[in-house]
C-alpha cells in the first residue's frame, strides 16, 4: 500500500527531520486546533511510515492518528492532511482510492483461500446419442429436422461450421431427431450432452434432454487456456455465445467456483436478468469474481442480447459493465434481477 505513504511524504515539509528510527518529526501544525495556546515550535509532531501503515503522534498536544490496511480514512487524518496543505480534492481522491485497494486485496485473499485445495477432475468419457455429428460435417440424411435446427441456430446468429452444435437422426432417446445437440468437451472427449428442443417443444416433452457429468462440471473449460477474462454464464448457450464457461444452473458450488478459479484468469460473471440471478450474485462475491449488469433492452440473457445487437456488441458490453465493487454490485443486482 505505498499510495498513503507515497501521498504523505509528499506533504511532509522539507524541514522536518528524520531519526534512525523511522520517525519524521517537526512542528505540528494541529496544536492550536487541539486547545493548545501557541503553536508548537520544538518539533513535538511526528510521523511513522511504510509500506503498510502511516502514524502521526503529536508530544505537544497529543494529536494521534493514521491509517493500516483494512481501516478508513478517518475525519482525525483527513484534518491533519488538510492542516499539511493537501488539497480537499486530493484528500478525497485519495480516500476512494485506497478503499479500491482494500477491496482488491479483498477479492485476491478470497480467491488465494478458494484455490487452496484442488478438486480432482475425473469426468467420464460418454457416447453420444446415435449417429450424433457435427452440423457441418453431416453426412446423414438431410430431414426436415435436420434443416429446422439449422435454420434455428442460424437465426439467432450462431455459427454451425464449428464444433458447438451437433444432430443425431436418432428418435431414441428422448426424441433426439427433433433437437439439437450440444457435446460436453473436457480434453477433447465428450463427457455428457444437453440436446434442446427446436423451437417450443410440446405438451409433455422436455426442452433439454441432459446427460451431466458429476455435479463439479464446468462447461468450456477447453477454450480457456489462452484468455486473460473468463465470463462465468449459468448455461451452454450463453457459454457459447461468449466463449466463457457455464455452471449449468443458477446455482455454483464451490468445487465449481474452485475449478474455475484455478484457471487463475479475471473472472466475470453474467447472471440472467431474473430474481434466481440473485442467488448467483451473492456466490460470485463470495468467490471473489466481477459481476456484469449490461445495459440490454429486454434480454433475459446473453442467448436474446445476441439476437438483438449481435455476439461482438454482446461480450463487448459483459466486459464493459463488468463491477468488481461488492457494494455496487447488490445495488445493481437488485435492479437487474428482478
Amino acid at each position: 500500500m505505498a499510495l498513503i505513504s507515497d501521498f504523505v511524504k509528499s506533504i511532509i515539509p522539507v524541514s522536518w527531520k528524520s531519526s534512525p528510527s523511522g520517525w519524521i518529526s517537526g512542528n505540528c501544525p494541529m496544536c492550536i486546533q487541539n486547545g493548545q495556546q501557541r503553536p508548537d515550535t520544538k518539533g513535538r509532531g511526528g510521523f511513522h511510515i511504510n509500506d503498510n501503515e502511516v502514524t502521526y503522534h503529536c508530544f505537544n498536544c497529543g494529536y494521534k492518528t493514521g491509517w493500516a490496511p483494512g481501516f478508513r480514512v478517518t475525519n482525525k487524518l483527513k484534518r491533519l492532511l488538510k492542516a499539511f496543505g493537501a488539497d480537499e480534492t486530493d484528500v478525497n481522491r485519495l480516500t476512494l482510492d485506497l478503499m479500491k485497494e482494500d477491496q482488491l486485496a479483498e477479492l485476491l485473499t478470497k480467491r488465494k483461500e478458494i484455490t487452496v485445495s484442488r478438486i480432482q477432475v475425473n469426468w467420464k468419457e460418454i457416447q453420444l446419442p446415435p449417429g450424433s455429428q457435427p452440423f457441418y460435417s453431416y453426412d446423414g440424411e438431410v430431414t426436415k429436422e435436420f434443416i429446422a435446427a439449422a435454420e434455428y441456430l442460424t437465426d439467432r446468429g450462431f455459427d454451425v461450421t464449428n464444433n458447438n452444435f451437433w444432430y443425431s437422426p436418432s428418435p431414441v432417446p428422448a426424441l433426439m431427431n427433433k433437437r439439437f445437440i450440444i457435446p460436453f468437451f473436457y480434453k477433447g472427449v465428450p463427457v455428457g450432452y444437453a440436446a434442446r428442443w427446436i423451437g417450443n417443444p410440446p405438451e409433455g416433452a422436455t426442452k433439454y434432454a441432459r446427460r451431466n457429468p458429476p455435479h463439479n462440471f464446468v462447461y468450456g473449460l477447453d477454450n480457456q487456456e489462452n484468455k486473460q477474462i473468463v465470463i462465468v454464464t449459468e448455461g451452454e448457450i450463453d457459454a457459447i455465445i461468449t466463449d466463457g464457461v457455464a455452471i449449468g444452473s443458477n446455482n455454483c458450488n464451490a468445487d465449481q467456483a474452485h475449478i474455475i478459479n484455478a484457471l487463475h484468469k479475471r473472472i466475470i460473471l453474467l447472471p440472467d436478468a431474473d430474481k434466481a440471478g440473485m442467488k448467483l450474485v451473492e456466490q460470485a462475491i463470495k468467490y471473489g469474481w466481477e459481476v456484469s449488469f449490461p445495459d440490454w433492452t429486454d434480454c433475459k440473457d446473453a442467448g436474446d442480447a445476441q439476437v438483438k445487437y449481435g455476439r461482438m456488441a454482446t461480450v463487448r458490453s459483459i466486459i464493459d459493465y463488468a463491477e468488481s465493487n461488492p457494494v455496487k454490485i447488490r445495488i445493481l443486482a437488485k435492479k437487474y434481477c428482478r
